[in-house]
């Protein structure tokens, strides 16, 4: 006869865990991207005081911008300041737009005294997956199902009023169903874990590309 102790029983539930863990992150699906860029892709941040806006977003704006804050900060240090820093004592608007035009980024200088700019936007193209997703049948053939997201980064050289970068990511996830179903469910990031990557990556490509001196833009 076997006895099963208490601690052989909760040894094995942890390995069934772990698998079950190990299985899903395998089959998670990772979001694919497409880029735009314009204007200069060299950019110096060792000059200047910087300004980043608070993001543009339908939801989850203040995590994005914490988010985009502890990413810039790698790469910006100290001359980044958000709105609510410069508002402590200058008197800018706590609202600032995504396009600005030249009239507005020269009020923006002289309120704020920064000297540059960096403005986010996100869209969500598309919100069919949750993170997880249970198994479907089509009727009609294939059929997809997607979380799509686009991020827009734009920076603006307020000493000279106008826009100097902009680069923007497309990520997507799709979900494709046939008549019989999918295979399980599956683990897909949503649409705030897409925006979360493409400032990422719309970061990294800055970092990599920066300028190693500190000559002017």
């Amino acid at each position: 006869m076997v006895v099963v102790t208490r601690t052989y029983f909760f040894r094995i539930r942890k390995i069934v865990v772990f698998i079950g863990c190990l299985y899903l992150l395998n089959s998670c699906t990772a979001p694919k991207f497409t880029f735009e860029q314009n204007g200069i892709g060299e950019l110096s941040f060792h000059e200047g005081k910087w300004l980043i806006n608070d993001v543009l977003a339908s939801k989850n704006q203040q995590d994005l911008l914490n988010h985009s804050l502890k990413k810039w900060g790698q790469v910006i240090t100290d001359s980044l300041f958000t709105i609510d820093d410069i508002r402590k004592d200058k008197l800018i608007s706590d609202k600032i737009k995504f396009e600005l035009n030249s009239d507005e980024l020269s009020s923006l200088k002289l309120g704020s005294g920064c000297d540059f700019l960096i403005n986010t936007k996100v869209d969500v193209l598309s919100e069919e997956l949750s993170a997880l997703s249970s198994p479907r049948e089509s009727e009609f053939g294939n059929t997809i199902r997607s979380n799509e997201v686009k991020v827009e980064i734009r920076i603006y050289d307020l000493n000279k009023h106008t826009l100097i970068s902009s680069r923007a990511a497309f990520g997507t996830i799709k979900e494709t169903a046939g008549e019989n179903g999918n295979n399980g469910i599956s683990l897909a990031l949503n649409t705030e874990g897409i925006a979360i990557n493409g400032i990422d990556r719309i970061i990294d490509y800055y970092t990599k590309n920066k300028k190693s001196t500190t000559s002017q833009l």
